[in-house]
């Protein structure tokens, strides 16, 4: 018998793997298939594949949630057992802080920090750090980004350098026409420069 004859005598739309069963039933029914789609209804056929349904995507729905409570067990398991191994390894490189020799050091700009609290210096302003990086090195005003953070960075016993991700505070500051400091970047490329006590020079980051 066809789904589409059982569908036609019965009035029952079933998926095709309940008709399966409902059709395996048949074959071993003791009459033909008028017979047996009567003898179906009679005795709640349609009621009875409901109740199996429903049985099935409860027990599709627990063990879904089974599943994804193993996921995450799992996933937590990977993410220590990551964080272990990522930790194993930066002890064995010997990661400590570095400062490319090109920029202007972290000494130095803390020297010049210090004298703020005195007021012989003080921390500028973006308007302020925009109207002397473009008063004197000439750049458009709308192009230039003050920083006021440098990224840390690290080397190893590998010679091989990286951000820690943490960050170092360079905040424009301004003593004197010769002492001043300002990190900015100019344009969408992100050119990087800092100006150091009237001079302009790039920053390696």
């Amino acid at each position: 018998m066809m789904m589409s004859e059982f569908i036609e005598r019965t009035g029952f739309l079933p998926m095709a793997f309940e008709y399966e069963k409902i059709e395996e039933a048949y074959y071993n029914f003791d009459g033909d298939k008028d017979a047996f789609c009567r003898a179906f209804v009679k005795a709640g056929g349609e009621k009875k594949v409901y109740q199996a349904r429903a049985l099935e995507i409860e027990r599709l729905n627990s063990r879904i949630l089974e599943l994804d409570r193993a996921c995450k067990r799992d996933g937590e398991v990977y993410e220590k057992r990551l964080a272990f191994l990522q930790a194993e390894l930066d002890r064995e490189l010997e990661w400590k802080p570095y400062e490319f020799t090109q920029n202007i050091s972290q000494a130095q700009y803390t020297e010049l920090a210090e004298s703020v609290p005195g007021g012989a210096a003080h921390y500028m302003t973006d308007d302020e750090a925009l109207d002397w990086v473009c008063g004197e090195f000439g750049f458009d005003r709308s192009q230039v980004t003050i920083l006021h953070e440098i990224n840390e960075q690290e080397i190893n016993r590998h010679n091989q350098c990286r951000a820690s991700g943490r960050k170092i505070d360079r905040r424009p500051i301004y003593c004197a026409t010769d002492y001043h400091y300002i990190r900015f970047n100019v344009g969408r490329g992100g050119w990087q420069w800092e100006a150091w006590n009237g001079q302009i020079r790039p920053f390696y980051d």
